[in-house]
């Protein structure tokens, strides 16, 4: 190349170079990556929507984030998790009954499980591929629960029940189903260290799906540090901070944004296992079982506000599944009862019964307390000691789950 023919070359690349960096300082073109950066996604955050465009009722709030095909050459772009209507300050002031609530979500929908793909699913191999059990055995540790017996004979509610769950949990498991236990040894648990447990399980879905859906995941790591924080002090007294979001009356807005989140995941069932025991009337028998419905809970939380200014507690939760509670309830003794017509519910009710349980009320998953039989009755005794009537046991209740899903 000549000495001319050089010259005419570099003139022309500096000013392809200038127009280049003209273009990019317009925004025309992509600035330039500088240095490692190169190497890594850049995160930044952005804005939530403005106040009141809430995506349950406003489609065109939906925001999406900025990508690229090549995610090396490119800022990826995460919106800050939008919460609306979030402020009971904001809600109309009532009288000597808890505030509502409104049913809306308060956060983005990103879980939306198809149910109908599960009807008619019952005879199929895994016909619970794709559902999530939450088992609670109740009691354990220094909590034995009911006792009959003394010495080596001894028997107690914590281990009955924890063995009744293990079958369960195989039977669930063989049908394709997530179990998650909240105890598998001879443990003592707290009712708020349950349902932190129970709500770790959404928190982690939740999370994950926030993520892809283009949001930072704070406000739902900081509720999973809240649930840790129970989880690790597990205890009952108010004074121990063991309670954490769970020891108000009513829902505060934290609690609400949880139970929001946990509404979103109709694919997961919260069962708690115990027994009935009555010394007093041995003649009591059968299985019970025991939810708990959005109008219940709002009672029950009305009457411990009794004798306090409404208006300074915070407001009833209203987004329950009364009827998938009051469904699952039912399911579970049905079950039982065709399985082994013994432990059949001496009142023969289909349904369950409403009753104040925390375990029930302290979570939003579709939930049911499910007693399978009296400690306290010889004939009920028997089969729940057996091997045999504990495998029914088990068995009733992966049927129930099974029922649920893929029958109308």
């Amino acid at each position: 190349m000549s000495r001319r023919k050089g010259v005419r070359f570099v003139s022309v690349l500096l000013v392809v170079s200038s127009l280049l960096l003209l273009l990019s300082f317009f925004g025309v073109t992509q600035k330039p990556i500088r240095g490692a950066k190169r190497f890594e996604q850049v995160k930044t955050s952005m804005p939530a929507p403005t106040e009141g465009e809430n995506p349950e009722t406003d489609p065109t709030s939906e925001q999406e984030p900025l990508s690229s095909e090549d995610p090396e050459e490119s800022e990826v772009l995460l919106y800050d998790l939008p919460i609306y209507d979030n402020d009971p300050d904001e809600l109309p002031r009532g009288g000597e009954a808890l505030r509502l609530w409104p049913e809306t979500l308060s956060i983005p929908r990103l879980h939306e499980p198809n149910l109908d793909a599960y009807l008619g699913l019952g005879g199929d191999v895994e016909p619970l591929r794709g559902i999530t059990v939450i088992l609670d055995a109740t009691r354990g540790g220094a909590d034995t629960g009911a006792v009959w017996g003394t010495g080596e004979g001894v028997v107690t509610e914590k281990r009955i029940v924890l063995e009744i769950a293990l079958i369960a949990e195989k039977k669930l498991a063989e049908r394709g189903a997530t179990v998650v236990m909240t105890r598998t040894t001879d443990e003592e648990f707290s009712f708020f260290r349950t349902v932190a447990k129970a709500a770790e399980v959404a928190l982690i879905r939740y999370g994950e799906a926030a993520e892809l859906g283009g949001y930072h995941r704070d406000a739902i790591d900081n509720l999973r540090l809240l649930m840790s924080d129970i989880i690790r002090i597990n205890q009952n007294s108010p004074s121990s901070g063991g309670r954490g979001l769970f020891g108000s009356i009513g829902t505060p807005p934290q609690l609400r944004i949880l139970y929001d989140i946990e509404s979103q995941y109709s694919d997961t069932l919260f069962i708690s296992l115990a027994l009935g025991n009555d010394p007093n009337d041995p003649s009591r028998h059968g299985s019970q079982s025991y939810f708990m419905s959005a109008p219940f809970v709002e009672q029950v939380n009305n009457e411990y506000a009794v004798g306090q200014d409404a208006n300074k507690l915070a407001p009833n939760y209203t987004n329950i599944d009364s009827e998938g509670r009051r469904k699952l309830a039912s399911l579970l003794k049905s079950s039982l009862a065709k399985a082994e017509p013994f432990l059949a519910p001496e009142d023969d009710k289909s349904e369950g019964e409403e009753r104040d349980m925390a375990v029930l009320r302290l979570t939003n998953y579709v939930s049911a307390s499910f007693s399978p039989g009296y400690l306290s009755n010889d004939s009920d005794r028997q089969l729940l000691t057996s091997e045999r009537g504990r495998e029914v046991i088990g068995e009733a209740i992966a049927d129930a789950v099974t029922r649920y899903y893929t029958s109308p």
